[in-house]
């Protein structure tokens, strides 16, 4: 693996501490209301960011990389087929990983479509983080004031060692997840953008929400998990799914965490938080009915997937329902030259330090291992091309 940039392990909630509170956070926490900023509004669900500048900014990038996906990705893709022929293989050879790297890197159109994704991405991170930090201590205020409020709860863990797998600066997203005490706001932000303005309302969320009631047919939900639950999304919307069940998000990001049970707060919906690694989790045996995630599970090493898989079984009920979902989680193809180089592009240029472990991963295999009974031909995943694995606890 390439050496990447690490991070200096930090409390978000000591970065919190010792600030001068403003009269509005005194008055906040006098009237037990969450101190809410919002100096722009919402549309439905999305939050606007505080500057219309910096709006402005996201909007342009968004545009550009949706331009960028019509038009450069598939003059690279063109591109890159052309490469093989020229070189005697086909596109759906399979070649070794440092062949394909070889032959695709130094090809000018797919240099310039991989430069501009990665260049935006960054520049993308960079304005959401400083409008944050030029408005620091009302955020700060805004995240203290709701730690205490509900519905739901908030139990964070200043003691916890955080693992070195989950210190990288992972979508090149700065202090990545547990470095920056801003992380919540700014995957928020920025994650809309990645997904082309899809997600301003929680819409990938959603659109996975939508198979749970196939999944769960015919099974009582009264308590459900998301693991690594990052921004308290999937959460909410699982909250919203099943309105009587009591629904938890783990996550080893504090400051995530934090953004998570504010918006919650915010949004009024019961989801309680805990800061934990979702592979050595703290719940009790036959707990859950459902355990899932999304977009996790190419964010960990292989052995701590196969761990997961393993706490999974755990901790839900004889009968319960593991359904982690992912890019992989269904029958993407894989396996050609091209594929293994969009997927070492992604690993090398976007910090998804995994994602080659993920990429070689048998996850159907894993949960197998852990003593799931497993359907790999599930719901529909991401696209209505690929299906969804599911893990059933035998009765």
């Amino acid at each position: 693996m390439l050496n990447r940039r690490r991070l200096f392990t930090a409390s978000a909630a000591a970065a919190a501490a010792a600030q001068p509170v403003s009269k509005a956070f005194a008055k906040a926490m006098d009237s037990g209301l969450l101190l809410d900023v919002e100096d722009r509004g919402s549309i439905g669900l999305f939050e606007r960011i505080g500057s219309l500048n910096v709006e402005s900014g996201l909007d342009f990038h968004t545009g550009y990389r949706v331009w960028m996906a019509k038009s450069l990705h598939r003059s690279a893709l063109l591109q890159a087929f052309k490469v093989l022929r020229e070189n005697g293989y086909e596109p759906t050879d399979d070649l070794p990983l440092d062949q394909a790297v070889e032959l695709f890197t130094s090809d000018p159109v797919i240099a310039l479509d991989l430069h501009n994704w990665e260049r935006t991405q960054e520049i993308m991170w960079r304005e959401i983080k400083k409008a944050y930090d030029r408005d620091a201590d009302r955020y700060l205020e805004e995240l203290a004031s709701a730690e205490t409020q509900g519905p739901g709860g908030l139990e964070l863990d200043s003691s916890l060692d955080i693992p070195d797998y989950a210190k990288y600066e992972i979508h090149i997203q700065p202090g990545g997840y547990v470095g920056d005490r801003f992380a919540g706001y700014i995957y928020y932000h920025g994650q809309n953008v990645v997904f082309l303005n899809g997600n301003y309302q929680d819409n990938l969320q959603t659109q996975w929400s939508r198979s749970m009631p196939e999944v769960m047919k015919g099974r009582k939900v009264e308590r459900v998990l998301e693991q690594g639950c990052a921004a308290g999304q999937f959460a909410m919307v699982l909250k919203r799914m099943f309105p009587d069940a009591e629904v938890w998000g783990d996550d080893v990001a504090g400051p995530m965490l934090r953004f998570a049970h504010m918006r919650t707060v915010d949004h009024k919906l019961k989801v309680n938080y805990v800061q934990q690694l979702s592979e050595q989790s703290q719940f009790p045996d036959n707990h859950f009915d459902l355990v899932t995630n999304n977009l996790l599970v190419h964010e960990m090493p292989a052995e701590k997937v196969r761990a997961l898989a393993h706490e999974s079984f755990r901790i839900l009920k004889p009968g319960g329902v593991y359904y982690p979902l992912d890019s992989y989680s269904g029958d993407q193809p894989r396996g050609t030259a091209l594929a293994k180089y969009n997927a070492w592009r992604n690993y090398r240029w976007n910090h998804e330090v995994w994602w080659m472990e993920y990429y070689d991963l048998d996850m159907a295999q894993a949960m197998r291992e852990a003593g799931f009974i497993v359907d790999e031909n599930g719901p529909a995943g991401r696209t209505d091309t690929t299906r969804n694995i599911i893990g059933y606890k035998p009765a």
